[in-house]
């Protein structure tokens, strides 16, 4: 709803209505705030309600008792976590809609191939962030303390997304820049995006399972 919102308060100089490139805009004004501040806060809160009931109540003791394996018990958290973000990327796709067709009346053909390209950029980009608030969420027992440290580390994001030496390399300026696009329409992911994203996605996901699997509860 606040991305509806966002998108029904963007200055309306689209340019004509029946031009492809005013879905472009939309699209660009939508998916900055979007993208640089709320789904990082998303990804940290939806990995914090994941651990949110076994820190209640000896959780963790009770789950783990069962014959299943803590590699199981992560890895499917995880999935969940990452399932959950897809949700929401789906969500906000069709606020974009929403607000092109009911809002500003856009009767443009639909850019389908930069949207989903866009979204699914996005949630990929996202996924090293999600692993990084899942161990902490694992770890620690307040629900504030990591959607706290997801805070402290996006505000960063919102200075350095506009440094070209910085933003590459920062985790948490990543689902701006895979969802951004181009003057031509395509996703602006350069190869030290990429490589950012695999190693901080591989560094926090082996990080945070080993921890798990070895750590008392």
């Amino acid at each position: 709803m606040l991305v509806v919102l966002i998108g029904f308060v963007i200055p309306r100089n689209l340019g004509p209505s029946s031009h492809e490139w005013s879905w472009l805009v939309l699209y660009s004004a939508m998916v900055q705030i979007y993208a640089i501040v709320l789904l990082p806060m998303v990804a940290g809160i939806l990995a914090s309600l994941c651990c949110r009931g076994e820190h209640l109540g000896s959780g963790w003791k009770q789950l783990l008792a069962l014959p299943v394996s803590r590699t199981v018990v992560y890895l499917s958290k995880f999935f969940y976590t990452l399932l959950f973000l897809a949700l929401v990327q789906g969500l906000v796709l069709v606020a974009v809609l929403v607000d092109g067709f009911l809002f500003l009346h856009l009767t443009a053909p639909i850019p389908w191939q930069m949207l989903i390209k866009g979204f699914i950029a996005g949630w990929i980009a996202t996924i090293p962030l999600a692993a990084l608030q899942l161990w902490v969420s694992t770890w620690w027992k307040s629900f504030g303390a990591p959607f706290a440290l997801n805070i402290i580390l996006t505000i960063p994001a919102l200075a350095i997304s506009n440094s070209s030496s910085y933003a590459p390399i920062y985790p948490w300026a990543q689902p701006m820049l895979a969802m951004r696009p181009t003057k031509n329409g395509l996703l602006d992911v350069t190869p030290e995006t990429m490589i950012t994203i695999t190693i901080a996605g591989i560094t926090f996901i082996i990080g945070g399972w080993l921890h798990f699997i070895k750590r008392d509860v």
